[in-house]
């Protein structure tokens, strides 16, 4: 019925490049002043592992699909909101223009909210018009949605099922 897939801004991995290279130019400028040491080579290792490992982190895909049996959200290693939401646990959808920084203080999977009946698990990567799915007795969640048409044709599907619609 309709699929999506949104990644973290690129800038992120400028930003890391840069921090790391500058630290790892850094560490070689301190080392050539009292020697290389093992200590130094070890920390220089450990800081270039951390980098690679950050920029795979930002790299990875979140997978979300609307199904006839409901909305599968994949994004590992993040996954703290929802895998599989049925259709009967949603009561409500409703849109609203969603910014990641302004909004949720940040890309990636966000929560706004403490309390469990205002809580909002946002799958938010760009700025844009997002979909929230009030649950019964759960968070809400949301996403951005891309293919107007598609989706479109996915609320008429709902409003089929029952679910209110805010359009």
């Amino acid at each position: 019925m309709y699929r999506a897939e949104f990644r973290i801004p690129k800038a992120f991995l400028w930003i890391i490049g840069i921090t790391g290279m500058s630290t790892l130019v850094m560490m070689v400028a301190v080392g050539s002043q009292s020697g290389f040491e093992a200590e130094l080579l070890w920390t220089i290792a450990a800081t270039t592992l951390i980098q690679v490992f950050t920029g795979w982190l930002i790299m990875r895909p979140c997978r979300i699909s609307v199904a006839p049996t409901g909305i599968d959200i994949s994004y590992r290693p993040f996954n703290i909101g929802p895998k599989h939401v049925a259709w009967s646990e949603v009561a409500k959808v409703y849109h609203a223009k969603v910014d990641p920084m302004g909004d949720f203080m940040g890309y990636g999977v966000r929560m706004k909210g403490w309390k469990r009946k205002q809580r909002v698990i946002a799958y938010a990567f760009e700025e844009g018009r997002y979909a929230f799915f009030v649950r019964h007795n759960a968070p809400t969640f949301a996403f951005q949605i891309t293919d107007s048409e598609r989706w479109n044709e996915v609320l008429n599907d709902l409003e089929g099922r029952g679910i209110e619609i805010e359009r």
